[in-house]
């Protein structure tokens, strides 16, 4: 399982993508805006295997395709969790990633800061 996890802490390195941000949204029955976390991790790329790979790997998040633009060939797959997911998966990849260490860290510090 560990090797499974490097190799993915790698694929994320280079295909992954991070979102740690707070954002301030006007929801729906709210009076008002409100300060909301935006946690997620997501890979995107055209081949289906490897987000199928991915997604049973962690067997967390949800998977979908988004069709091409006229200007574009091909779709994308895309995987994608959020939140407490999302720390999960941080927690695996944090001590194998390297060029999306900090924003792994923020995201593990985000809820074990909440934990304590």
């Amino acid at each position: 399982m560990e090797e499974k996890i490097i190799y993915l802490a790698g694929l994320f390195d280079g295909e992954g993508c991070v979102t740690y941000k707070q954002r301030l949204e006007h929801r729906k029955g709210k009076p008002r805006p409100y300060l909301y976390w935006q946690i997620r991790l997501e890979i995107n790329m055209i081949d289906k295997d490897t987000i199928d790979y991915v997604a049973n790997t962690f067997a967390c998040g949800s998977r979908d395709y988004r069709k091409p633009y006229p200007h574009q060939n091909y779709g994308q797959y895309r995987w994608q969790c959020t939140h407490r997911d999302a720390f999960k998966v941080a927690k695996l990849l944090l001590p194998y990633a390297i060029t999306k260490r900090e924003k792994l860290k923020q995201i593990v510090n985000h809820y074990t800061k909440e934990e304590a």
